[in-house]
């Protein structure tokens, strides 16, 4: 499956990306600020000023391979964005860690301050969105109980991405996850009649972030075209809007495998890559309905050993990934999901 689109010879990432992940960071900026979460909004600003001048992020944007093909009102959002942005980190290391820290973080990240305006005089040009097509949607109800579960690794054949998965995951602390109990039964009926023609279906998982828990509250089902190994998604931009209009953190997708048996293809771990450097908690369900050892899987990159080969490689189509320098598997079970029979969620067919 290949959601994230066709990517340009040297950069793994395309630009459109770099724009969403500007968006997501002053997002999560956001709920940290009004939920008064000094810990996770320092994590998450560290993080994101690691990747804005450590790689080519929002600062080498108007080097990238698809930045003469924007537009000038594309290109203006772009320097009013870094500008914002840059405004915003010195914003928030002053109000949470004080002048006193200030310079410490400056001569890390090579920031000088001065004439910074303030927060709140920031003002970003919107992300263009375009209106999504007519849709199918409901809501899935579930009855209030009170227990919540813990997903345990299931066997798997693959003994050393059990015995990862059980210690820890790779990448250290990320937020835990609630999904829905009948979210994957649900995509499954959606899924039926294109399975039982060995075609695969994807969609977009869409959550919610709350004291420090994400929580899958929407499944989208993209236009997509479809073969017995793959599956595209179509009009992204419609994908995109539903997800901002709705505040929505893009924290997954879901593809079945109709006649395959529950892994990653080279294929599915460049689509988790490019989830996954947007959103560190990012995650890839596999459904594989005739796989009789293990019907469902969910994974994720390792970091940083997985995140390091897909972001070297630039590869496209089946191909073959050479196995990380320390022994890591490229990508384990995540140990961070919880089945929550308290969570509802919205289907959203854009077919």
């Amino acid at each position: 499956m290949d959601i994230a689109g066709r990517a340009a010879s040297n950069s793994p990432i395309p630009l459109s990306c770099h724009y969403r992940v500007a968006n997501l960071f002053l997002r999560q900026v956001k709920v940290y600020q009004e939920e008064g979460n000094a810990e996770d909004l320092s994590q998450v600003v560290t993080r994101y000023m690691r990747q804005l001048y450590s790689s080519p992020h929002l600062s080498f944007i108007p080097q990238h391979q698809d930045y003469i093909a924007y537009s000038l009102k594309e290109k203006v959002h772009h320097k009013k964005l870094d500008f914002g942005i840059k405004n915003l980190e010195i914003s928030l290391i002053l109000s949470f860690f004080g002048n006193r820290h200030f310079s410490n973080w400056a001569n890390t990240f090579g920031l000088v301050s001065h004439n910074r305006r303030k927060t709140s005089e920031i003002n970003l040009l919107a992300v263009k969105h375009f209106p999504p097509s007519p849709i199918t949607s409901w809501v899935e109800t579930a009855p209030l109980v009170a227990t919540v579960s813990h997903v345990t690794v299931p066997d798997s054949r693959n003994r050393k991405l059990k015995s990862l998965c059980e210690e820890r995951l790779t990448s250290g602390t990320i937020h835990d996850i609630h999904l829905s109990a009948g979210l994957m039964e649900e995509f499954t009926t959606l899924a039926r009649d294109n399975t039982g023609r060995d075609l695969e279906t994807c969609g977009v998982l869409g959550a919610s972030l709350k004291n420090s828990n994400f929580y899958v509250t929407t499944l989208i089902v993209p236009k997509q075209d479809s073969t017995s190994n793959s599956c595209q998604a179509l009009h992204e931009e419609e994908i995109y809007a539903l997800q901002d209009e709705l505040n929505l953190f893009p924290l997954g997708w879901i593809h079945t495998h109709p006649s395959q048996s529950c892994f990653m293809s080279s294929i599915d771990l460049h689509t988790q890559y490019s989830y996954q450097v947007m959103l560190p908690e990012a995650f890839a369900i596999v459904v594989a309905p005739t796989d009789t050892s293990r019907n469902f899987g969910i994974f994720r990159l390792t970091d940083p050993a997985g995140i390091s080969v897909l972001k070297e490689c630039e590869e496209r189509g089946f191909h073959y990934h050479r196995e990380p320098a320390d022994g890591t598997p490229l990508y384990e079970d995540c140990s961070n999901i919880y089945i929550n029979p308290n969570l509802r969620f919205e289907v959203i067919d854009l077919r």
